[in-house]
């Protein structure tokens, strides 16, 4: 079989392109498989092992393949071509996130392919544009959580895939989408001594609890509500560091000026982006890990499954798709306005018992 794989490859900052490299390798004994990327030349790692084409000549190129697998995440840099050309030629979408409302927004609105955004529309909401277009302010969505965006692309691929049974049952007519959960693979094993360097270069002594938030920081993961959280714990004497272990969305660095000029800077530490060891040395690192999202926008979530292969507790929301984490698997904090004393709580008992 030959199949055209059309997605995010390393070194694009995104779990997606990682996810696809695992994949891949692990396939190529079996799957003849061409690479299609986008902006970013792949690695050497990729080229090496794989032909590579960039996607603009996918269109010339798609009828020498048997199967075409499209990855469909929320980054408008990363997936712009990849929907398009899955809506022109259907195939296999892998969807990594239910909603992408704010990814259709981005990558079609005002553009020529607007079609596309409004065709997305007007088949979830269930009207025609013209009475659909009233629910737009200043010709946006004035709420991108009530329609997922997801549903029209999801009706016209020949198969889908999504890694939750919460997301499959979103779909009216789920017969051709089917739950292959996400994996983990730790792609890089941190010696004693790389556990040793993340903390040290962060000045971590051995005597403090560390607390981490992976990936992407942005509003959903509520760093608010966890500064909050470990202040009033470092206040009442116990030693914390919080460390945010990845790049800060835009719209959150205000957030880590007013840490940086408080009291508290040393007790958080924003990293930026991280490469693959210094990201897995901090998992190790790490005696918990905090994976809050809300509101959830229906997203599998790499850093949660690395953290649970690393054998690391994890506190996650109590919502959608993360409910069907067992308990014994994960604490769940629920967002009915007692979330902040929920947590407070979680981390208070765990930190009292480091055996747990």
């Amino acid at each position: 079989m030959k199949v055209a794989w059309l997605s995010p490859f390393p070194p694009q900052r995104t779990g997606i392109a990682d996810y696809s490299y695992a994949l891949i390798k692990k396939l190529k004994p079996h799957i003849d498989i061409d690479v299609y990327y986008e902006n970013a030349m792949p690695d050497d790692k990729v080229r090496e092992g794989f032909a590579t084409y960039p996607i603009q000549l996918f269109t010339k190129r798609r009828q020498r393949y048997d199967e075409i697998i499209y990855h469909l995440g929320n980054n408008c840099e990363f997936h712009r071509s990849i929907y398009k050309l899955a809506w022109d030629f259907p195939g296999l979408v892998v969807l990594h996130d239910y909603n992408i409302h704010s990814f259709m927004q981005d990558a079609f609105w005002s553009t020529p392919e607007e079609y596309l955004y409004k065709q997305a529309f007007v088949e979830e909401c269930g009207k025609d544009w013209t009475e659909g277009a009233q629910e737009l302010q200043n010709n946006r969505c004035t709420d991108v959580l009530r329609y997922s965006m997801s549903h029209a692309i999801v009706r016209r691929s020949k198969k889908v895939i999504v890694h939750h049974k919460w997301v499959k049952r979103q779909f009216t007519d789920d017969r051709h989408v089917q739950v292959i959960p996400l994996f983990a693979n730790i792609n890089y094993q941190p010696t004693p001594e790389d556990v040793a360097a993340f903390k040290k270069r962060h000045h971590i002594d051995g005597n403090q609890f560390v607390i981490s938030c992976l990936g992407f920081i942005n509003r959903n993961k509520l760093p608010q509500l966890l500064i909050e959280v470990v202040k009033r714990l470092v206040d009442e004497g116990y030693p914390i560091k919080t460390v945010f272990a990845g790049e800060v969305a835009p719209d959150m660095k205000y957030l880590v000026a007013e840490i940086q000029s408080s009291r508290h800077a040393e007790t958080f530490i924003f990293t930026g982006y991280q490469n693959e060891r210094n990201y897995f040395s901090g998992i190790f690192a790490s005696d918990i890990i905090i994976n809050l999202r809300y509101p959830s926008l229906g997203e599998a979530s790499a850093t949660l499954m690395h953290s649970l292969a690393a054998g690391k507790p994890a506190i996650i929301s109590d919502v959608n798709q993360y409910k069907e984490f067992p308990d014994r698997v994960c604490w769940k904090v629920a967002h009915d306005g007692n979330e902040r004393e929920v947590l407070y709580e979680y981390l208070r008992h765990l930190l009292g018992d480091r055996n747990l």
